[in-house]
């Protein structure tokens, strides 16, 4: 027999924050902590993985898992300067102090209200509070254009801050700079007091395909839930769905064995199995509602197969915690390299051409010709480093009219416009679906609908509107950051109003997608090329071999 002495408890209770929560009977909103039906939370809970993501479906209690182990690790010393929790906006972060930490500290007195303590005089308690020696942050990830410029950004809200651990909560509608400088705030982090050890945490449902979560989750280690039927089979419901899903006679659900087809009896019991174990740097879980006890896997496929008012994505994304992209919202690779053609990009053209160019430290150059109503050709894509060599190129390509970006670099974009002789208009996006292109002739500046033209770009591009020269590694590179937008619906929290946006994807280097659409824009102000005498002048060319990206 095993004897366990208070002093062995003690030890695993300030070791383990599963144990913690099970023996100090932790009151959550929904009752105390258990992991009956959940059993799936035991590993996350009591993991020591540097960094882990979540790519879930809605509930499943993986968000109150990161909190119970923050709470519990600044308890007892394991995260000795704090932990930085990080929302997308400050009205998140009140959301969440409201709603989750302040109901948490009222119902758990003895367990953790009593290691909480004031911050001290002016601190703002729904942002920062002291627990035990250490400090928990609340922050929001909004960022504000720094003096550095160049499109540098900078968060007064993490300067100062140290911390050893880090929790992205809804991590899809965060900004990649804000995470990255919350990771910089981690710099003399000692998790359990060993120096350079930290902990990073990103959990959320996921939104569109290539961005956010589903971004940490393609690079980590895959971990899905998998059951053993009763034959000794094991079974993914998500690897399996939708022919996994069977009806009983009563019209509920059940989840059925890959083998034997019999029902799995308790789906909540299984164990977590990785994809890519041979990953050792990011976790990643995956978790749906087939996984789940509270809800009918009939009812799943029925929304899945006749989706709630025609919405598939909220489907993928709340019940089967997938990424979903409508193909109106986001383009595929395979869309955008349908309409190459065979024809090399020539080394000059005679024009007339419209040219769009994106700028960035890295100027991202269009430049090609309008050969009928609302269709194109691409002649010329490449990066370039200055000015000059835009100039160079306009006057190669016999460019007439000419769209820029007239940020980050105001300046200089307007000394270039001052100093050409063809016409160019500099574009302001507005975020008024009311603003059609307007050019105005007095200062210079387009202003158009940011997701009217990205629409635009979008549609003229599946529709096969955009020719394309021949694939080569540039147009590969023109292809994959065309692709990094997704259209989205995000909803006003204070107004209610719904408002469509585009988001960035992937790398979230998306250049050649404005450049294309300012390119759309000086094509209107330039006559139409008929596609037989870009044929003829094409035969007197002279052809590039497959460029680099940069002149």
């Amino acid at each position: 027999m095993v004897v366990i002495n208070k002093q062995t408890i003690q030890d695993m209770i300030a070791y383990d924050a599963a144990t913690w929560a099970d023996i100090k009977k932790i009151k959550l909103q929904t009752g105390l902590w258990s992991a009956v039906n959940r059993e799936y939370l035991i590993e996350p809970m009591q993991s020591e993985a540097p960094k882990i993501c979540y790519m879930k479906a809605t509930g499943g209690g993986f968000s109150e898992t990161e909190i119970l182990k923050s709470i519990h690790g600044m308890i007892y010393g394991k995260y000795p300067q704090g932990v930085l929790y990080m929302f997308p906006t400050n009205n998140d972060v009140s959301d969440f102090s409201k709603s989750r930490f302040n109901p948490l500290i009222a119902a758990n007195k003895e367990a953790i209200g009593k290691y909480i303590k004031s911050a001290g005089k002016g601190t703002d308690s729904t942002t920062l509070k002291k627990v035990g020696s250490s400090f928990l942050y609340l922050r929001g990830a909004r960022l504000v254009p720094s003096d550095e410029g160049a499109g540098a950004k900078e968060s007064t809200k993490l300067m100062g801050i140290q911390v050893d651990r880090f929790v992205a909560d809804e991590t899809d509608p965060m900004d990649s700079d804000a995470i990255a400088k919350a990771r910089g705030r981690m710099g003399s982090a000692a998790v359990d007091g060993v120096k350079g050890r930290t902990e990073e945490v990103y959990v959320a449902n996921p939104s569109d395909e290539d961005r956010g979560i589903h971004i940490f989750w393609q690079k980590s280690d895959q971990r899905y839930w998998w059951n053993q039927c009763a034959c000794g089979a094991w079974t993914c419901a998500i690897k399996s769905f939708p022919d996994c899903v069977k009806l009983r006679p009563d019209g509920t659900g059940y989840i059925a064995c890959d083998k034997c087809g019999k029902e799995i009896e308790n789906r909540t019991k299984g164990r977590w199995i990785a994809d890519f174990p041979s990953i050792k740097d990011l976790v990643g879980y995956h978790w749906s509602h087939l996984n789940s006890a509270y809800h009918d896997p009939a009812r799943i496929l029925r929304d899945y197969t006749n989706p709630p008012e025609g919405n598939l994505g909220d489907v993928y994304r709340l019940d089967l915690g997938l990424p979903y992209s409508a193909r109106e919202d986001k383009l595929r690779k395979s869309d955008v390299l349908a309409n190459c053609s065979y024809d090399l990009m020539p080394e000059s053209f005679v024009g007339p051409c419209a040219m769009g160019v994106d700028i960035g430290k890295t100027k991202h150059v269009v430049i090609g010709i309008r050969t009928g109503n609302d269709r194109y050709e691409i002649l010329k894509i490449v990066q370039v480093q200055t000015f000059n060599q835009i100039h160079d190129l306009a006057r190669r390509y016999g460019v007439k009219s000419a769209v820029i970006d007239i940020r980050p670099y105001e300046d200089e974009a307007r000394n270039f416009q001052k100093q050409e002789n063809y016409k160019i208009f500099l574009c302001e996006y507005t975020d008024s679906p009311l603003q059609e292109a307007d050019f105005n002739d007095n200062n210079g500046i387009v202003k158009t609908y940011r997701t009217g033209i990205l629409d635009q770009t979008h549609r003229l591009m599946l529709n096969g509107q955009i020719k394309l020269p021949r694939q080569n590694p540039v147009v590969e590179e023109f292809t994959r950051q065309y692709c990094n937008t997704a259209k989205s619906k995000e909803t006003n929290k204070k107004t209610g109003q719904i408002i469509y946006r585009y988001n960035q994807t992937g790398t979230g280097e998306d250049h050649y997608r404005h450049a294309t659409g300012y390119f759309v824009l000086a094509a209107h102000r330039c006559r139409t090329t008929s596609a037989k005498s870009v044929y003829n002048e094409r035969s007197h060319q002279k052809f590039a071999k497959h460029e680099t990206v940069k002149l």
